[in-house]
C-alpha cells in the first residue's frame, strides 16, 4: 500500500483538460511516457471541483460530465429482419440480442452505412455498437443474434475528408486500407515513410531521425493524390476534400 502511494504522489502534473459543447470532460496527459490510467482515479473529483467553481454557459445548474471511453464494435451480415425501420429505433434491437447472448450492455448503436436508401438495396446491413472496454474481449469471439453467429470486429470511423496514413488517399481509415503496399506521402513511391530517413552523418539533418523533405536533392516530393510536387499531407493539395458549404 505504501509503494502504491509513493508512485501516485509522483505522477506528473501535466495535463490538458478539453470541454466540449457537451459539458463532457477529456483530459489529456502531456507526458507521452505516463499512462493515462492512474489519473482515472482523479476525473471524478475534477469533474466536482469544476461543477463548483464554474457554471457551464447561461445554465448554471447545468453539470459537467466525464467524457465516455466506450469502443466502437462493427457486427456484419445482419438478416433483414434485425433492421429497424428509423436509425433512431435501432438501439433495443442489439440492446436485447447481445444482452441475450453474452449478458453484456451496449451504450448505444447505429448503422455502418448511415444512408438509409442505401441500406434498403442490400440484402444485409452492418451495425456498430459502443461498449466499455471491459467488455470488447468477449464480443469480439462472436455474438448470436437471430440464431445466427456473427463475427464481432473493431470498428474505425472515417469521414470523405480522413486521410488513410498507409496509401495517403482520403476517405478511409488506416485500420481498413485496402492497398497491398504502403505509398510514402512524401515522394509516392511504394514504400513506407520511415523509408526516407536522412543517413548522411555530415548532412545538414545529420541527427534527424524522422522523414525530411527534400532530403535527396533528385526526388523532388510528389503527391499520389493529384501528382503535383508536394506531398500528399500539404493542405492546399487540390485533391484534398473540401468541407461542405454550410446550406
Amino acid at each position: 500500500m505504501k509503494h502504491i502511494i509513493r508512485k501516485k504522489q509522483h505522477l506528473p502534473l501535466g495535463f490538458s483538460a478539453l470541454v466540449n459543447s457537451r459539458r463532457a470532460i477529456s483530459l489529456t496527459v502531456t507526458d507521452k511516457a505516463t499512462p493515462a490510467a492512474p489519473y482515472a482515479l482523479y476525473c471524478e473529483s475534477l469533474t466536482r471541483s469544476l461543477n463548483q467553481s464554474f457554471p457551464v454557459a447561461e445554465n448554471a445548474g447545468a453539470q459537467f460530465i466525464l467524457a465516455p471511453t466506450a469502443v466502437q464494435l462493427a457486427i456484419h451480415v445482419l438478416p433483414l429482419g434485425f433492421r429497424a425501420p428509423d436509425a433512431e429505433e435501432l438501439f433495443p434491437y442489439p440492446r436485447h440480442a447481445i444482452h441475450n447472448d453474452k449478458a453484456t450492455p451496449i451504450h448505444s448503436a447505429r448503422y455502418l452505412n448511415p444512408n438509409r436508401d442505401s441500406r434498403g438495396t442490400k440484402q444485409a446491413t452492418s451495425v456498430v455498437v459502443t461498449v466499455d472496454p471491459k467488455h470488447v474481449a468477449a464480443l469480439t469471439s462472436r455474438v448470436v443474434i437471430l440464431s445466427q453467429k456473427h463475427k464481432v470486429k473493431l470498428a474505425f470511423t472515417a469521414s470523405r475528408s480522413s486521410q488513410c496514413r498507409n496509401c495517403g488517399r482520403y476517405g478511409h481509415a488506416t485500420q481498413r486500407c485496402p492497398a497491398n503496399h504502403p505509398t510514402c506521402p512524401i515522394y509516392a513511391l511504394h514504400l513506407p515513410r520511415v523509408a526516407y530517413r536522412y543517413q548522411n552523418p555530415t548532412g545538414p539533418w545529420s541527427r534527424n531521425n524522422k522523414p525530411v523533405l527534400s532530403s535527396c536533392p533528385t526526388s523532388p516530393p510528389h503527391c499520389c493524390n493529384c501528382g503535383d510536387d508536394h506531398t500528399a499531407t500539404f493542405k492546399e493539395c487540390p485533391a484534398r476534400p473540401r468541407p461542405a458549404a454550410p446550406a
